[in-house]
């Protein structure tokens, strides 16, 4: 017998989802009592503690009728020339110095930048490709069995005239097992596309269908099989679209037997993939964008700190930028060592900063809602007031939206009595009263039905329920976000396969229960 015609297979399949694992999933619930379910503590649902999930932000300050004067180490022989309380008038000299910073280090420090942003190009690039990853689903090791007898010919009892205008026939199987696929006759030359496996569907109940495919010299039903492979479809809704399709499939060996036979072999061929599981991607994946956040944070910083300094060395007189009164002066040597500011100037504003919320949290974020304000130049902590939302996205070159995600400016007013400065770079964080921990879903254990988005989840008495649940964005085109439903505390099954039904008894899986690494079962 000749070896299996894949190239046809695979050309045509193209079209369809790169997702193998999930079909050797399924293959593991085949013969068991019991489903795996699985908890969002082991990393295996998804995640619970995306950094990029909007409550987070950053920005530069800038200023309103309120002038905050640091000293750096480089400016020496500092004359101050008012006094604590003076009204001082717009273009009033406040402090004169000498500075000891050089041309040479403004050089350094914009190298500095300029590296750092190749470094976040590199690492993005690097992001992408993890992405496009497919994990490797290694075959458990079977058992050596013996030799099948002779079989007779599969399609004994079909008539060549049932084939003469066909480019395929279904003849017989119920497809539920790879022991008893759906046996499929194909002309040669005839692809199997998508149109093939919609018809092959349109009689099955299930979403899972394994199909045997056979061609035959001269394309007669009586001819000598000269092509013979199995390959394992599953249909799969889209969230986007609940009236739309796609199909994942895996190769499996077929029987040799007459259809429904035993062959003792109904598992995937090992599918190298990419050489990595999915767990080992999935590490990947987090380091990396763990690896962008700390790239995009010294941008920042490092920005901050050319701005100042170019500022430091361009001048060697600070003016008032406008009329007010001068506060808390502080001598030269205490404001360095204590890295307090040495003088202030008040006119009756504050400090103002714009950071980005991600589309997931917009519908939180709230006129004067408070906020937590860390300035990275002096470590001290303040609280601000959101006293502006735009309802425009943020321009994308501003934040990192490797994610896929959408930001929107939000505008935060810090008051005066704050020891910050114009260009000072910090960190913000929402204030909410909600305690919930927000869940980012593995989109391949969500299921849609027409508009109601549903999981799996094992309940009190320790079997399967089908629960509905609310989604809101998605993120990577990997997970989607669950705003109710469930929660972290929850294990959930695989959504497909004969044996997720509600009901169904369930057992506590791993990692290696779900990528093929291990038979476990009840």
């Amino acid at each position: 017998m000749k070896q299996p015609n894949r190239r046809i297979l695979l050309g045509a399949l193209a079209v369809v989802l790169a997702a193998a694992i999930l079909l050797s999933v399924i293959l593991l619930g085949h013969g068991r009592n019991s489903v795996y379910v699985y908890s969002f503590a082991d990393g295996i649902l998804g995640m619970t503690d995306f950094q990029n999930d909007g409550n987070e932000s950053s920005g530069i300050v800038t200023t309103d009728r309120v002038q905050t004067a640091f000293l750096t180490e480089t400016q020496k022989n500092v004359q101050v020339q008012v006094t604590e309380g003076q009204q001082v008038h717009k273009g009033d000299t406040l402090f004169t110095y000498d500075t000891t910073l050089s041309k040479i280090a403004l050089q350094q420090k914009d190298l500095e930048v300029q590296q750092l942003k190749l470094d976040l190009e590199t690492a993005k690039k690097e992001l992408r490709e993890i992405n496009s990853y497919v994990p490797m689903v290694p075959r458990p090791e079977l058992p050596e069995s013996p030799a099948p007898a002779e079989p007779s010919h599969p399609l004994a009892g079909l008539d060549d005239a049932a084939l003469a205008d066909a480019d395929y026939y279904v003849y017989t199987g119920s497809g539920d097992t790879a022991n008893n696929p759906k046996l499929c006759w194909l002309r040669s030359g005839t692809m199997v596309d998508t149109a093939l496996m919609e018809d092959l569907f349109s009689a099955a109940a299930q979403d899972v269908l394994f199909v045997r495919f056979l061609q035959t010299e001269e394309d007669q039903a009586s001819g000598a099989v000269i092509g013979d492979f199995g390959i394992e479809l599953m249909r799969l809704s889209t969230p986007d679209d609940p009236s739309g399709y796609t199909y994942a499939y895996s190769f499996f060996q077929p029987s040799v037997s007459e259809p429904g036979g035993d062959s003792g072999d109904d598992m995937p061929q090992e599918d190298t993939g990419s050489g990595y599981t999915a767990a080992e991607i999935a590490k990947m994946r987090a380091d990396k964008q763990a690896e962008l956040q700390e790239i995009d944070f010294k941008i920042k910083v490092a920005e901050s700190e050319l701005s100042i300094m170019t500022k430091e060395a361009d001048a060697g007189t600070v003016t008032a930028d406008f009329d007010g009164v001068v506060q808390n002066i502080v001598d030269e040597d205490t404001a360095k060592a204590q890295n307090q500011p040495l003088l202030k100037v008040s006119g009756g504003g504050g400090f103002y900063v714009t950071g980005a919320v991600s589309e997931l949290a917009l519908g939180s974020l709230q006129l004067d809602q408070k906020v937590t304000v860390s300035s990275w130049d002096t470590g001290l902590t303040y609280e601000g007031t959101v006293v502006e939302i735009q309802q425009f996205p943020a321009d994308s070159e501003l934040y990192d939206t490797s994610s896929g995600l959408t930001y929107y400016p939000y505008k935060v007013f810090i008051d005066e009595s704050a020891d910050l400065q114009d260009g000072f770079y910090v960190s913000m964080r929402l204030q909410s009263d909600a305690d919930e921990t927000p869940l980012y879903l593995d989109n391949a254990f969500l299921r849609t039905d027409g508009a109601t988005n549903y999981v799996f989840v094992r309940n009190e008495a320790g079997r399967l329920e089908k629960r509905r649940v609310q989604v809101g964005a998605g993120l990577w085109d990997t997970y989607t976000q669950i705003l109710s439903g469930i929660t972290a505390d929850d294990w959930l099954a695989f959504p497909y396969g004969k044996q997720v039904r509600e009901g169904a008894k369930t057992m506590e899986g791993t990692n290696e229960t779900l990528y093929g690494n291990g038979m476990g079962g009840m």
